[in-house]
């Protein structure tokens, strides 16, 4: 991988950065107390960073409301733990109690013209980073809906992050609520303060002659 992604062993020397993208309260990985980056190549290089706390809902919900036997806690905690750390891209996987986890996470690569990337996964997104023919790369959180967020605040679920961006190309769209200049890059940070925070949402353009950019100068 290029130099620009080679991540620091020190974590100061990272940039902090996370995202608060939530899913239904029903089936979802909830992330809390968490820094996170992304960082992007206009070539379509990618790297990804989470520091921070995932909690599972449906057991915190049920831990909660003492609607499950604390006999079965124990295993139902190993069974998450387990599940997690099938992914290699997971560090680190410390339960915490109740449903959350200490995790440490940390993958790179490189996006295809027609790609998907996902964070915790496909059936358990929190982030997920997309790559268009047209030479597009989206970057999207899935949230919360109001009666859910709402749940969550009740079951005292705080949602609080920062989720940050680093890119060097051409960035068409984007909500953050702040853009710094690092060198040549510009860093893009979003502050999760709870559950009905809006989403991040980004768009940029990789470099490189594209499909339908072909067909036009035929």
């Amino acid at each position: 991988m290029r130099k620009f992604f080679m991540w620091s062993r020190r974590r100061k020397g990272f940039l902090a950065l996370a995202g608060a993208l939530l899913l239904a309260l029903s089936a979802c990985y909830v992330p809390d107390n968490f820094k996170s980056e992304i960082r992007l190549g206009r070539t379509g290089d990618y790297a990804i960073a989470f520091w921070g706390d995932l909690i599972w809902a449906p057991l915190y919900r049920d831990i909660q409301k003492n609607s499950i036997p604390a006999a079965e806690i124990p295993t139902k905690v190993a069974e998450i733990q387990k599940d997690l750390q099938r992914d290699s891209h997971f560090k680190k996987v410390e339960s915490l109690g109740k449903g959350r986890f200490r995790v440490e996470y940390q993958r790179e690569g490189h996006l295809d013209d027609n790609d998907m990337v996902t964070f915790v996964r496909r059936n358990a997104i929190i982030i997920q980073i997309v790559s268009k023919p047209d030479g597009r790369v989206i970057v999207n959180g899935h949230t919360m809906k109001p009666s859910e967020a709402q749940q969550a605040t009740t079951l005292g679920l705080d949602v609080k992050g920062e989720f940050r961006i680093v890119a060097d190309g051409l960035v068409k769209e984007h909500n953050a609520s702040e853009v710094k200049p690092f060198g040549r890059y510009q860093v893009y940070i979003w502050t999760i303060q709870n559950a009905f925070s809006p989403p991040p949402h980004f768009v940029m353009q990789r470099e490189g002659v594209w499909p339908s950019q072909k067909q036009e100068q035929k």
